[in-house]
């Protein structure tokens, strides 16, 4: 991501945060980055691109997330009506553990271009914390783990059903922190497909 854009301080400093972010968020990880992140400017970002305005909102939103700042993520999310902002708002509602609500906004959300590459690298991700740790976690969430490493394509509902197996279960710690990884890629995938919809 490039260092000289607007937004480039306040990806630093999320980039810098000592662990990924959580599935379900209490609190957002920097207070102080919302208002940054809420101040970027708009035009600057969207430069003369055709979609520019609303991939610079989805950009923001998608700094909330990372932020775990979900109430501001979802005032922008909630006014784009785009597939990125459907797949962002998806990706919202699961970590509020609003599940179902979460598979409605990935259906309206569709095949979207950022996943195209995700399972890919989902499934090398899978396959070397696997060797590295020893194998893939145990029940149900294991099992849907296993799902997903076996996929031939991103599936949202699936990623979906797999965190809420695992959230709030005792003994998932192996499953949850793998899923927290795939999330991080997941919306990593969604801020690469943005910034090349953003101005230099």
């Amino acid at each position: 991501m490039r260092s000289d854009a607007p937004y480039g301080k306040i990806v630093e400093t999320l980039k810098n945060r000592k662990s990924l972010p959580p599935l379900a968020p209490e609190h957002a990880w920097h207070p102080g980055l919302d208002a940054e992140i809420a101040g970027l400017p708009e035009e600057r970002m969207a430069g003369d691109h055709p979609d520019g305005r609303l991939s610079a909102l989805a950009w923001k939103a998608a700094l909330h997330l990372w932020n775990d700042s979900l109430e501001p993520a979802h005032a922008i999310v909630q006014e784009l009506e785009t597939p990125t902002g459907a797949a962002l708002h998806g990706i919202l509602h699961r970590r509020e553990g609003d599940f179902w609500n979460a598979k409605y906004w990935f259906r309206t959300a569709g095949d979207h271009p950022a996943y195209h590459g995700l399972q890919a690298r989902a499934s090398e991700w899978l396959a070397e914390w696997t060797q590295a740790g020893g194998g893939l976690p145990g029940g149900p969430a294991g099992e849907a783990i296993r799902t997903i490493a076996r996929q031939g394509i991103w599936n949202p509902y699936l990623f979906t059903d797999a965190v809420e197996i695992a959230v709030g279960r005792i003994g998932e710690t192996a499953a949850v922190e793998a899923l927290e990884a795939i999330q991080h890629l997941e919306l990593a995938a969604f801020l690469r497909y943005l910034e090349a919809r953003l101005a230099p």
